[in-house]
């Protein structure tokens, strides 16, 4: 269980556009991905999805807090900071989230749960002050 876990957080730790290979080693063929934005089946859609989105950024990086582990399942916090040339004008985004992970000698589930919105929507000129001020009013 040890090294699989280690290996995610290596792995996305420092995660580019030229290190996508990497993610052959971290998941079986029939992986099961899912965040707030999409869900996909497979490690070649898996690879499409991430080479589209690190394609756009130019900076993406994890810093893992905790882990809760058991079995072959792991739940980790991390706290994202992104750079992305249309949000928060080109500008780092920090956003706290978590991930459970299912695995055998390699990941075969993902599932990431963070705020959508403060990582896109809050980061947009026009939407974002919009939603800041109704979640001010809250």
């Amino acid at each position: 269980m040890q090294p699989v876990v280690e290996r995610f957080k290596q792995i996305y730790g420092g995660l580019t556009i030229r290190s996508l290979g990497l993610l052959d080693e971290l998941y079986s063929d029939d992986v099961e991905f899912q965040d707030p934005f999409h869900r996909i089946a497979g490690l070649p859609a898996l690879r499409r999805y991430m080479a589209a989105l690190y394609a756009q950024v130019e900076a993406c990086s994890f810093r893992f807090e905790d882990d809760v582990r058991q079995g072959n399942c792991a739940v980790l916090t991390w706290t994202m900071q992104l750079n992305h040339p249309r949000l928060n004008a080109g500008a780092v985004v920090t956003v706290p989230g978590s991930t459970l992970i299912r695995f055998r000698d390699t990941v075969f589930y993902h599932r990431d749960y963070f705020d959508a919105g403060a990582m896109v929507y809050e980061q947009l000129p026009l939407i974002g002050m919009l939603i800041r001020t109704i979640k001010g009013r809250v």
